[in-house]
C-alpha cells in the first residue's frame, strides 16, 4: 500500500456537510485515545468508522483496498464453495440471487483496513477540519440554539445527540468506541476531541449550572466510564429530535399549548374573589412589566375549581395562558405525552421561549404526579432529601422565571417548606360552598328542565365534584331521549359510588323537629351565648359529648346555621383506613378541603382517634392522635368533635377543646314536654297522671327515642295512641340498659 494512500479525494467541496462532519467525528474519536484505536480489532467498530470515512477517500484508492483484500486467501475455498452453491440455486429456481458480499475481507483480522487506519497520519483529521466550515447540521440542534440563546459548545453537544439519532454508523461508532477505564477525565477528553471542541468548554457546557442541564435537555452520566454514557439527550430532547419542529412557533407547540377557554369567570368563585382578584392583578402587572420570580400556587383537592379559576383569571385579564401537557396527553398521534421529567424540561424551555412576551401567563397543572416521583428532577418537592445545591436549583426555578406561573396541585404534603415559601401567590382551594355548588349544578343541568329539588340535592353533596356533573351532561346529550332525571341520578350515583364507596352522601333525616329547649347541657352554656360567642371569634373547637340519641349532631347543625355556615359532617368511618399512615393522610386532607370562614367541622366518633396515648400499643395509634391534635391546632375555622364515650380520651387532646358540652339525658320536665308534643301533639297539654308517672322513671330516655318511636309510627302508616307511645317509648330504654349492662 503506498502512502499516497493517505489523503482525501481532492473535491472534499462536493462532500455534503453531513457526510463530512460525521468523518470529521469519527475520526477525532479514533485519535482521541489509544485504547480507542485498540478497538480497530473490533469488526463492528471497524465497519462503522469505514462507513463514516470511507466514501472521503479517492476512489483509485479505495479500489486499491478492495483488491487487496481479494488476494486474502482467508477463506478462500468457503468463498469458491458458496459460488458453486449459489450457481447451483439459481439454476433450480431459475432466477438470480445475491452475490456474497465482495468487500467482507476489508474488516477481517487479516484485511487491509486494519493496517490503514493504524497508520492513518493526524493531519488528515486536520484537513477535515479545515474543511468543515463549522455550520450546525442539525436543523433541530440550530433552532434550540438561536431560540434559547445557547453558546457554540452547547449547539455541538446537541447536534452530536441528534447525529447518534439519525446516524445508526455512528451511533455504533460510538457505542463501540468504549475505553473501558474508570476515569471521568478521559471520557471528557475523547469525547471533546471527538466533537472537535475545548476540553474546558464541554466541561463548562455539562455542569448543573449549565443551560442544557438547567433545562433538563441533557443527561449527563459523568460516572459512566464511556464515551456512549457521557451525554445521553433527556426524553424532551428525543421527543424534539423526532418531532423535528421547523421553527420556533412549532418548538413551542411540542412544549406547552394554548390553554382551552374555560366554562368559568371568576365570579363562579365568590368564595375566593378577593385572593382571586390579587392573584389576577399580580399577574397581569408580572407579564407586562417583565417582572422575574412570580408564581402562584393553587393547591386544594380535586374538583375544587383550581384549574377552572386559573385559566378565567388569565382570560380575564386580557393575557394568553400555555399550559404543559399532561403525563397521558396524547401528542401527534404518538403512544403518549412527556413523563414527568418531560414535563418540567417543558415548562423550563417554554420560559425561556416566551420570555420575550408581555402577555403569557404559564399553568403547570397536576404538579403532584411530578412530585411524588423520588428519582425525578422535582425529587425536592417529594421528601427525598435534596442536597443543597439541588434546593438551590429548584428555588432559583421560582425566582428567576421571566413569565409568570400558575402551579396547580391537589396537595402540598412533603413539599419543601424552602420552595413553599417562593411561592408569591399560594392560594388553598376548599370545599366550593353550598351556594357555589347550586351554581355549579345549575351550570352544567340548568338548562334541562330538571327538579329544582334535583340540583338541590346535588348541591347538597360536598364531595360532587364539577367533572361529576359535566359527565352526566354529557350522557345526556349522547342519549337525549332518555328520561333527564332518572338519568342524573342514577349516572352520579354511580359515578360517587366509583370514587367515594357510596352512591349518596349520609343525610341525616330526624322524625322529630329539634329544639334546644329539649336540651340538657351541663355547664350552664346557654346555647344562643356559644352562638354569640363563635359569631364574634370565627373560630373554635368543641368537644360534644354524651349517650346517643342526646342531641350533638342536631346542635351542630342548628350552630352551622345560626352562624350561616354549612355543616360538613365526616364519620370515623369515613377517614379511617386498614394502611399504615393512609388515616393520617385522610385526617390533612379533611381539614385542609374546608372552608374556614363558610363552614363549620363536625366529626363524629372522633374518640376512635383520640384514644389515650399512654394505652397505645401500635405506633401508628400515637400517630393518629398527633395528627387530629395538629390539624385541629392549625384550623382557623370551628371544629366540632362528637363522641358518645368521654372516658378514655386523650388527657392533652381534651385540653386543645376551649369547650366540652356535656349532652345529658331529658330532664323530668323536658321528657313531659317532648311527649305532651310528640305523642298529645300540643306542647302544652297536660300529660296525664298515670303516663307522668312513668315517664318520671324513664330516666335514660333522650330526643332519640322519641325520634326511633316516631319512625316506627311512620313505617306502620297509623298514629300510636299515647299509652301505646310510652311503651314504646319504655322499650327504647330498656333496650338501653340491657346493652350497657351487657357492655359492663
Amino acid at each position: 500500500m503506498t502512502d499516497n494512500l493517505y489523503r482525501w479525494r481532492p473535491d472534499l467541496n462536493a462532500v455534503t456537510a453531513h457526510e463530512l462532519r460525521l468523518a470529521r467525528f469519527a475520526l477525532g474519536l479514533l485519535f482521541s485515545d489509544k485504547r480507542v484505536r485498540e478497538r480497530l480489532e473490533d469488526r463492528d467498530f471497524l465497519r462503522a468508522l469505514w462507513d463514516l470515512t470511507g466514501t472521503l477517500l479517492p476512489t483509485r484508492f479505495r479500489a486499491e483496498l478492495y483488491a487487496q483484500a481479494a488476494d486474502t486467501d482467508e477463506d478462500d475455498e468457503d468463498d469458491k464453495d458458496l459460488s458453486d452453491l449459489i450457481r447451483k440455486l439459481e439454476a433450480e429456481l431459475e432466477r438470480p440471487l445475491p452475490e456474497p458480499d465482495e468487500n467482507e475481507h476489508l474488516f477481517s483480522s487479516r484485511g487491509p483496513l486494519r493496517k490503514f487506519y493504524r497508520g492513518l497520519p493526524r493531519r488528515m483529521l486536520k484537513q477535515l477540519d479545515q474543511a468543515d466550515d463549522n455550520r450546525c447540521i442539525s436543523p433541530v440542534a440550530s433552532l434550540l440554539s438561536q431560540s434559547l440563546g445557547l453558546d457554540a459548545t452547547a449547539e455541538r453537544i446537541l447536534e452530536y445527540l441528534d447525529l447518534r439519532d439519525t446516524s445508526s454508523a455512528f451511533d455504533e461508532l460510538v457505542n463501540e468506541g468504549r475505553i473501558n477505564r474508570h476515569v471521568r477525565g478521559d471520557v471528557r477528553h475523547c469525547v471533546a476531541t471527538m466533537l472537535r471542541i475545548d476540553e474546558r468548554a464541554l466541561r463548562r457546557s455539562v455542569q448543573k449550572s449549565a443551560p442544557l442541564r438547567q433545562l433538563g435537555l441533557l443527561d449527563y452520566r459523568r460516572n459512566h466510564p464511556d464515551v456512549e454514557d457521557l451525554l445521553k439527550p433527556s426524553d424532551l430532547l428525543s421527543d424534539l429530535f423526532e418531532a423535528e419542529p421547523q421553527d420556533e412557533a412549532a418548538l413551542l407547540a411540542r412544549l406547552v399549548e394554548p390553554a382551552p377557554a374555560g366554562d368559568w369567570t371568576p365570579a363562579a368563585f365568590p368564595h375566593l374573589r378577593e385572593r382571586a382578584l390579587e392573584v389576577q392583578e399580580t399577574l397581569a402587572a408580572a407579564a407586562r412589566s417583565g417582572v422575574a420570580g412570580v408564581n402562584a400556587l393553587f393547591h386544594g383537592p380535586p374538583g375544587t375549581g383550581k384549574t377552572e379559576l386559573a385559566r378565567a383569571l388569565v382570560a380575564t385579564s386580557g393575557l394568553t395562558a400555555y399550559q404543559v401537557a399532561s403525563t397521558e396527553d396524547n401528542r401527534d398521534g404518538q403512544e403518549g405525552g412527556l413523563d414527568r421529567d418531560g414535563r418540567l424540561s417543558a415548562y423550563l424551555v417554554a420560559q425561556r421561549l416566551l420570555a420575550k412576551r408581555r402577555d403569557a401567563v404559564l399553568i403547570f397543572d397536576e404538579v403532584e404526579d411530578v412530585v411524588t416521583q423520588q428519582d425525578s428532577l422535582f425529587a425536592l418537592l417529594g421528601g427525598a432529601g435534596p442536597t443543597g445545591e439541588q434546593k438551590g436549583w429548584m428555588n432559583r426555578i421560582l425566582e428567576e422565571n421571566p413569565v409568570p406561573a400558575i402551579w396547580i396541585s391537589n396537595q402540598t404534603r412533603g413539599m419543601d417548606p424552602a420552595f413553599q415559601r417562593r411561592f408569591l401567590l399560594p392560594v388553598a382551594f376548599v370545599t366550593p360552598p353550598r351556594s357555589v355548588r347550586l351554581q355549579m349544578a345549575e351550570r352544567h343541568l340548568g338548562d334541562l328542565g330538571l327538579p329544582p329539588a334535583l340540583l338541590d340535592d346535588l348541591a347538597a353533596d360536598d364531595k360532587l365534584a364539577p367533572a361529576t356533573l359535566g359527565a352526566a351532561r354529557r350522557l345526556l346529550d349522547l342519549r337525549p331521549d332518555a328520561p333527564k332525571e332518572t338519568t342524573v341520578r342514577r349516572n352520579i350515583a354511580a359515578m360517587r359510588h366509583l370514587l367515594h364507596g357510596a352512591p349518596a352522601p349520609r343525610r341525616r333525616e330526624s322524625a322529630t323537629d329539634f329544639d334546644v329547649a329539649y336540651l340538657n347541657l351541663a355547664g350552664g352554656i346557654a346555647p344562643s351565648a356559644l352562638v354569640r360567642a363563635l359569631e364574634r371569634e370565627g373560630s373554635a373547637r368543641l368537644c360534644f359529648y354524651g349517650p346517643p340519641g342526646t342531641g350533638k349532631t342536631a346542635f351542630a347543625e342548628v350552630l352551622a346555621e345560626a352562624l350561616d355556615r354549612e355543616l360538613i359532617a365526616r364519620q370515623a368511618s369515613d377517614l379511617i383506613s386498614p394502611y399504615v399512615g393512609e388515616t393520617e393522610q385522610n385526617l390533612a386532607r379533611l381539614f385542609v378541603s374546608i372552608d374556614p370562614e363558610r363552614s363549620v367541622l363536625f366529626l363524629d366518633e372522633v374518640d376512635s382517634f383520640l384514644a389515650d396515648r399512654r394505652q397505645a400499643q401500635r405506633p401508628w395509634e400515637r400517630t393518629q392522635v398527633n395528627e387530629l391534635l395538629q390539624q385541629m391546632e392549625r384550623f382557623p375555622g370551628i371544629f366540632i368533635a362528637a363522641t358518645n364515650l368521654m372516658s378514655g380520651l386523650d388527657a392533652a387532646a381534651l385540653r386543645r377543646f376551649d369547650f366540652k358540652l356535656h349532652f345529658r339525658v331529658l330532664k323530668p320536665e323536658q321528657r313531659l314536654g317532648l311527649f305532651a308534643r310528640e305523642a298529645l301533639g300540643d306542647a302544652h297539654a297536660v300529660v296525664p297522671s298515670n303516663l307522668a308517672s312513668h315517664l318520671e322513671r324513664l330516666e335514660s330516655l333522650t330526643p332519640g327515642d322519641f325520634a326511633n318511636v316516631k319512625r316506627q309510627q311512620r313505617l306502620l302508616g297509623e298514629r300510636l295512641e299515647p299509652e301505646a307511645f310510652l311503651r314504646r317509648l319504655m322499650a327504647e330504654c330498656r333496650l338501653k340498659e340491657t346493652g350497657m349492662r351487657e357492655t359492663a
